[in-house]
């Protein structure tokens, strides 16, 4: 499945926590989140203004958000319960380094913009995910191949 982009077209209507932009936002996400997960355990519970519960983990989303030509990334924070994070992250490996990762947003921000403009090309099993099309750079996918990443993004 490709990407997503919404437009503030799509934010019509949206009744949220405070009505700005970012909530809005996180409210139509949950609902398109809500929409595509299957056997997902509990709700999708987006953030807001506040912080994650304890015992619970921030999970950053990119969405891409269509402002005229601009094609913007967009963050939005998801609360996930262990047994949320595990449905959506099945390999511990990956799971372990959400918090790491959500703490580099500008950089994994700067890889997507690189990847959609054609000018990083990772190798192997994660240039091969992305160009056959199922794919594209989500934060879980950010996640699941950040060493292959990581090693070969260069600014």
């Amino acid at each position: 499945m490709g990407e997503r982009i919404f437009t503030l077209d799509d934010l019509s209507g949206v009744r949220s926590v405070c009505g700005c932009l970012a909530c809005k936002l996180s409210t139509v996400f949950a609902e398109y989140l809500a929409d595509l997960r299957t056997g997902y355990p509990g709700k999708v519970t987006t953030l807001g203004h506040r912080g994650a519960a304890p015992g619970t983990t921030a999970v950053p989303h990119f969405l891409a958000v269509r402002v005229g030509d601009a094609l913007l990334d967009v963050v939005v924070w998801e609360e996930m319960r262990p047994d949320q994070l595990r449905a959506w992250l099945p390999a511990a490996e990956a799971r372990a380094r959400v918090p790491q990762l959500a703490a580099r947003i500008p950089r994994l921000v700067r890889i997507r913009q690189a990847l959609r403009a054609g000018t990083f090309t990772p190798s192997g099993p994660t240039g091969a995910a992305l160009s056959a099309g199922g794919r594209y750079p989500s934060f879980r996918f950010l996640v699941e191949h950040w060493p292959t990443l990581k090693k070969e993004f260069t600014p």
